[in-house]
């Protein structure tokens, strides 16, 4: 049995071979969760660029559809 700074190591040592597997685990599926919300957080805001382009396309084709209506409106009430 070693001592070290008035502790018993054999306990600590025996705590670390029973946990280490878990906490190695912990540690693995701690980054693998951030490292796929990155990738999911990537893939979620390219949709929305793409759906924000998208609206800006359609924003434009009623905005033009708007004004040959008006156009349309002004010649027949002439």
């Amino acid at each position: 049995m070693s001592k070290r700074w008035g502790i018993t190591m054999d306990p600590v040592l025996n705590t670390i071979a029973q946990q280490g597997p878990y906490a190695a685990l912990f540690i693995w599926l701690f980054f693998k969760t951030i490292k796929e919300s990155k990738e999911r957080e990537d893939r979620l805001m390219s949709h929305v660029e793409r759906t924000t382009d998208t609206l800006k396309q359609i924003e434009q084709s009623v905005s033009g559809m708007q004004e040959e209506i008006q156009d349309i409106r002004e010649k027949m009430d002439k």
